[in-house]
């Protein structure tokens, strides 16, 4: 029987503790002091890389959680994603203005599941390029005005590596223009595989 002093209401009024209710609060302790040591981490690394803003800086220790996807993990195999990428940050403070119609819009696509839905679709890397060169700037900036996912820019870049050729060296250009205004765009960058960010240079 526990006789001490009852702090966290873990101990009954018969004098028994509840080890459930004490397990949940050690466990919350412990996410708690692994989560401070993670972004302090952070922001040691932020400060000794030089980051050029301090929003930049804010995104780099508000993603310290999150661990680069392994091969073969791509956000973009799930049928829908709805959640969050980064649950444990605030809600996002961008605001978008959606782009007035225009006959510069080549392309269907209104969001990122639908995106998602059509790049899957594509079984070869050609599909995936011509998927890429149906959309214009208009397009690329409404599909990933949120962002552009996690592990969706280095596929992206793989099939334009793997299909480009001259003759659509202008369609190209406009995409890879387009593509760093988008949402999250430095924070997919960071998250690239050592392939494919050789495969930028």
């Amino acid at each position: 029987m526990w006789k001490g002093k009852n702090s966290f209401g873990i101990v009954g009024k018969d004098g028994e503790v509840n080890f459930s209710k004490l397990e949940r609060q050690i466990d919350t302790a412990v996410a708690a002091d692994e989560r401070y040591w993670t972004q302090n981490q952070a922001k040691i690394r932020a400060v000794t890389n030089k980051v050029a803003s301090y929003e930049e800086f804010e995104e780099i220790v508000k993603a310290s959680h999150l661990k680069p996807l392994e091969k073969g993990d791509r956000i973009s195999d799930m049928d829908v994603f709805t959640q969050p990428w980064n649950v444990a940050s605030s809600k996002d403070n961008y605001t978008f203005t959606e782009p007035a119609p225009s006959d510069l819009s080549t392309s269907t696509l209104k969001n990122l599941t639908q995106f998602n839905r059509e790049w899957r679709k594509g079984k070869q890397p050609s599909d995936r390029f011509q998927l890429l060169l149906s959309m214009a700037e208009v397009d690329v900036l409404r599909v990933f005005h949120a962002e552009i996912g996690l592990g969706l820019l280095g596929e992206i870049i793989e099939v334009i590596q793997i299909c480009f050729c001259e003759d659509q060296m202008e369609k190209v250009c406009e995409l890879l223009t387009a593509l760093p205004k988008c949402g999250r765009f430095d924070l997919s960058l960071n998250f690239l595989s050592q392939k494919e960010k050789l495969a930028l240079k």
